[in-house]
């Protein structure tokens, strides 16, 4: 598995436990995130519902409480943002990450710029449909977290600019050696 984290801060992001879907060029991912039923003293691994658990199965009534499974996995916290404040953030943003891949990899920076200036205008043409959220530690100068919701889906659709993020595996599968 690989765990994503931002590659300023070092936290802990999104995992690809979760299903990724690219778009705009590679530069941004889409998660669908689901509802589950979170129980009093049931600990989630981060893996969603990779393991049989049933989205939909929320056992008795006051059982438990339903969450989002990657807000819960990874502790993101609602922040708000004016379209203003959020174009002032994503310049500042896109600028540190595009010096970024110029010193760590710049072939990328091309489809980088291209990428992120769609990924941009989408977000701000269809800001009013978007919620935003920090990672766990609050912090606002780095990776922020988006959502919103695709049609009609139940639950939200999460949006991250993957040039923001690396990832690291945090296990491996042994050899026929070992």
């Amino acid at each position: 598995m690989k765990v994503y984290t931002d590659i300023f801060s070092g936290e802990e992001i999104v995992s690809d436990s979760f299903k990724f879907e690219y778009v705009f060029d590679k530069v941004g991912v889409e998660i669908k995130a689901t509802f589950i039923t979170k129980k009093e003293g049931e600990v989630d691994i981060g893996c969603g519902n990779a393991f049989g658990g049933n989205e939909d199965d929320a056992g008795d009534a006051g059982e438990g409480e339903k969450v989002l499974d990657i807000i819960d996995a990874f502790k993101y916290n609602e922040s708000a943002f004016t379209k203003k404040d959020y174009t002032t953030y994503i310049k500042g943003y896109m600028k540190k990450v595009k010096t970024y891949l110029e010193e760590k990899n710049p072939e990328r920076v091309k489809d980088f710029i291209t990428g992120a200036g769609a990924m941009v205008k989408f977000i701000l043409e269809n800001f009013e449909e978007f919620t935003f959220y920090t990672p766990e530690s609050y912090d606002t100068e780095n990776n922020m977290i988006l959502s919103y919701y695709k049609g009609e889906d139940v639950a939200p659709t999460f949006l991250f600019f993957i040039d923001g993020l690396k990832g690291t595996t945090v296990w491996r599968t042994p050899t026929k050696n070992e």
